[in-house]
């Protein structure tokens, strides 16, 4: 709803009464359910509770979004605007909302296809990671752009009125600008799609590497390990620096390491000699072959 009512029950209020309801309700639905389905008390109280958590996830989203929808009346009307014109505004930031729910829920729905994929391709827990991270940061990146595609929207379209133009020169205006939005996107994603297709060949051939009996045990022993740089004279900044050994580069007779960005300094990929490199973990995630104690590794979870 818009913001600014005039008395009676607060939006807030009304939002956690029916709110209840809806949980009242829920809950006697899945316990008669599960009662007709003979389940025992253990099963259903464990159902229960997991409804309750859903729910309050889901109120806490829907207070914030109140909440958001609020500062917008607040701000349209501070701005001089008039209340139908500030309600206008909060339909569009309720529009927005909804927007951004169905892309999350999009989001979620591609991780799990992401990890459920990658379980069924056979490939390493520390790749269904990667993946996953990967595909997080597309997700980011999108979400990121969808917002700066929305505020764009807002911004042409109040410069349009502000210039006295009609509705329909408004509407021609927002979408040039969500045409501009939706091309730099559209071009952004390509290029992180493709990255992860490079990232994606260069895990599979680590992979028939790490299986190849021709390699010698201490080069498969580094390689998808993380490692420890040292010994570089021609670089000694990166002394010390940690990475990843993604693949032995048969010609070059050199591992491609995937060095760690490390504060100012950007993550970057060199071509490095074993002698260079100290092992951390293995690609096991055994103990390290140096001596230093191995981290733990996560197991990949789903959000």
């Amino acid at each position: 709803g818009g913001g600014g009512s005039g008395g009676g029950e607060s939006p807030m209020s009304l939002l956690a009464r029916e709110g209840e309801k809806e949980l009242q309700a829920a809950l006697q639905k899945v316990q008669a359910d599960m009662e007709s389905q003979g389940c025992s008390r253990e099963e259903i109280g464990s159902q229960l509770a997991s409804v309750r958590e859903s729910h309050a996830a889901y109120m806490r989203q829907q207070r914030q979004m109140l909440q958001e929808r609020e500062e917008v009346y607040k701000e349209a009307i501070a701005e001089g605007l008039t209340p139908e014109a500030a309600k206008a505004r909060v339909q569009a930031c309720a529009q927005w909302q909804q927007q951004m729910q169905r892309l999350q829920a999009k989001h979620q729905a591609a991780m799990q296809k992401t990890h459920h994929e990658a379980e069924a391709a056979g490939v390493s827990p520390a790749e269904i990671k990667r993946r996953l991270e990967a595909q997080r940061r597309l997700q980011q990146a999108e979400a990121e752009a969808w917002q700066q595609k929305m505020r764009a929207r807002q911004q042409a379209a109040s410069e349009a009125a502000e210039k006295g133009q009609s509705a329909a020169e408004v509407e021609k205006a927002v979408k040039a600008v969500t045409r501009a939005q939706d091309a730099a996107w559209a071009e952004r994603e390509a290029a992180l799609l493709a990255a992860e297709g490079v990232a994606r060949r260069e895990a599979a051939e680590a992979a028939r590497q790490l299986a190849d009996a021709s390699l010698s045990p201490e080069i498969r022993r580094i390689l998808l390990a993380r490692v420890r740089i040292g010994g570089l004279s021609a670089r000694p900044d990166l002394n010390g620096r940690e990475g990843v050994a993604k693949m032995w580069v048969v010609e070059k007779s050199r591992f491609a390491v995937l060095v760690d960005g490390q504060g100012a300094k950007a993550a970057e990929q060199l071509l490095l000699k074993a002698a260079n490199l100290t092992v951390l973990q293995p690609a096991g995630g055994g103990g390290g072959g140096s001596g230093a104690a191995a981290e733990e590794e996560e197991p990949p979870p789903l959000e």
